[in-house]
């Protein structure tokens, strides 16, 4: 008899720390991003500016353009502090390319949640040489 309770005793057990560990699998560990990048002046969302994330000696890095609605989007697989980077070509009225507005932050990205980063964009242009 009680070679049978510690049999059914270690089944159950074990059956219990095999639902433990299998539903913490389900749990989502990613580290999503959405960088909006407004401009300074008018509170806008600029659409087509090139962002880049990035971490100074790390692995973290992408690279992406903003929508219509000014946001570029991205996840990444552990938590870190980040450097964001966007730039916006500037075009002259004859359509040629003579520099670029920019902006730039950081963000810390936590496991398992969305941070938002707002860069906003001056109008000052940084002309190519």
């Amino acid at each position: 008899m009680k070679k049978k309770h510690l049999i059914l005793s270690a089944t159950l057990l074990f059956s219990m720390l095999s639902v433990a560990l299998f539903s913490n699998c389900d749990r989502d560990t990613n580290c999503y991003l959405d960088v909006k990048v407004v401009d300074s002046d008018t509170k806008m969302p600029i659409p087509l500016a090139v962002v880049e994330v990035y971490q100074d000696g790390g692995t973290v890095n992408a690279t992406g353009i903003t929508g219509s609605n000014g946001v570029y989007s991205t996840y990444f697989v552990a938590p870190a502090i980040v450097s964001i980077k966007a730039k916006l070509d500037s075009i002259n009225d004859n359509g040629v390319r003579v520099g670029e507005r920019r902006a730039a932050g950081s963000v810390r990205l936590v496991e398992g949640e969305t941070k938002t980063a707002q860069l906003t964009m001056t109008k000052q242009v940084f002309y190519k040489k």
